[in-house]
């Protein structure tokens, strides 16, 4: 379980975040400016200049691979193998290969192959594969030598007598948690070098804002678009859930560990809430499709409409469906509006999940650093529930709401595209939950 993925282990009062500048490269200027913690006000008086390493390239030597043929139509981490250091999950970490350091030799060191001419490499996605007419044989096992240049978060703390500490992080792929505070710290800011960094601009630097609040955990939403699940709960009756959705359901980024999946938290959390129900949770998943493909799905299939989610007998189904985003305008309202009709048609009430963000160029994006959801398919969502009273649990503000925690949503990717990691679980479950009245 994570209860909080803030970074800041104090009640932190509605206070500006303490100024921060990247300088000279690699060093950061921390003040002057005033923060509060716990009510007290700490003041630093003159700019603190904080020396930030930079993480050191890792070398890799003579990777064994047997290559496929290399797929340029394919995904990036599907054209050809995966270089094993660099391997996120089922995808693979991406920007940081240094492309021009890849090698490739026979098993022998007698050959060294020529890229374009014996093989192909997707740089981005740390690929390799070889070429059809190429002198390494189908089965024939290569020696690859790369370079790689490893991400870090790092924190920016201080404690109650004005001290400034950097605390580096864990050099790793991209996805990982901030380092630890000491007991008597709070965490002011992050570094975040996503990997092969060239220098630290104001990119780089993610402030922790003292006002970086979430709306309250609990909601009449249900009071008002939920009554007849709400009410079952409060009477200790049984209640039925499904949780439909796509990969993300299917416990994308955490795998097996299904009390980490987010719908499982959530049934955790609410029978926890209203102990005398008997809640029973079911989950309809389908990984890579959209609801539309489920719906699609003739009777009797694997993934049967009718079988996995109606014929459970529902008071309420939630609906992740992140693989939806492509949807937009009418035909984001047409569509949700006969998922609507089926639902309600069998007498069961919806709850919208709006979904965790993913790589930020596949929404269009070049920073981190945004407030709201840009998606067609969220801003729909939100109208739709509003213009039809559909209760919605909003996953996508929880996410848009890391930067201002010193979080670099990134981090929270298991898989480096879409697949949220244990902590981005607990944020829908948090989204889920504060539907709910206490």
């Amino acid at each position: 379980m994570f209860p909080s993925i803030l970074i800041a282990t104090a009640v932190l009062s509605a206070f500006a975040p303490m100024p921060l500048h990247a300088a000279d490269g690699w060093h950061v200027d921390v003040g002057p400016g005033t923060t509060q913690v716990d009510g007290k006000t700490i003041r630093l008086p003159d700019p603190i200049r904080l020396a930030v390493p930079q993480p050191e390239a890792v070398t890799v030597t003579q990777e064994a691979h047997v290559l496929p043929v290399f797929n340029e139509k394919a995904g990036g981490w599907r054209k050809g193998v995966r270089l094993k250091t660099l391997i996120a999950q089922e995808c693979s970490a991406t920007g940081l290969l240094r492309p021009e350091s890849v090698v490739l030799r026979s098993a022998n060191g007698a050959t060294v192959y020529v890229l374009g001419k014996d093989y192909a490499m997707d740089g981005l996605w740390a690929t390799v594969g070889r070429l059809e007419d190429s002198a390494i044989a189908a089965d024939e096992t290569v020696h690859i030598d790369y370079t790689y240049g490893p991400a870090r978060l790092d924190s920016i703390f201080i404690n109650a007598s004005g001290q400034v500490r950097l605390a580096l992080g864990t050099p790793g792929l991209g996805f990982a948690p901030p380092p630890e505070a000491r007991a008597d710290e709070h965490a002011i800011a992050s570094v975040w070098n996503p990997g092969n960094t060239e220098g630290l601009t104001e990119e780089n630097l993610l402030p922790v804002f003292p006002n970086a609040t979430m709306p309250p955990d609990h909601s009449d939403m249900a009071e008002r678009l939920l009554p007849k699940t709400l009410a079952k709960l409060r009477k200790g009756e049984a209640v039925t859930i499904v949780a439909w959705g796509d990969s993300v359901s299917n416990g994308g980024g955490v795998g097996g560990n299904t009390e980490a999946w987010y719908q499982n938290v959530f049934h955790r959390r609410l029978q926890a809430r209203f102990h005398k129900a008997d809640i029973t949770l079911y989950t309809a998943s389908w990984p890579g499709r959209g609801s539309k493909n489920y719906l699609d799905e003739p009777a009797g299939s694997a993934h049967d409409f009718e079988r996995d989610v109606i014929g459970r007998k529902p008071d309420l189904v939630t609906l992740e469906w992140v693989n939806d985003a492509g949807w937009k305008g009418d035909a984001l309202t047409a569509h949700y509006t006969m998922i609507m009709e089926r639902i309600q048609g069998c007498g069961a009430e919806a709850l919208l999940l709006t979904p965790h963000l993913v790589r930020p160029d596949w929404m269009g994006m070049t920073t981190l650093k945004f407030d709201e959801d840009p998606r067609p398919y969220v801003q729909g969502l939100y109208r739709f529930s509003k213009e039809n009273n559909i209760a919605l649990a909003d996953g996508a503000q929880r996410w848009c709401n890391l930067w201002r925690q010193g979080i670099p949503y990134t981090t929270l990717l298991a898989n480096a595209i879409n697949h949220p990691d244990a902590r981005g679980h607990a944020l829908l479950a948090d989204a889920l939950m504060a539907v709910f009245p206490n």
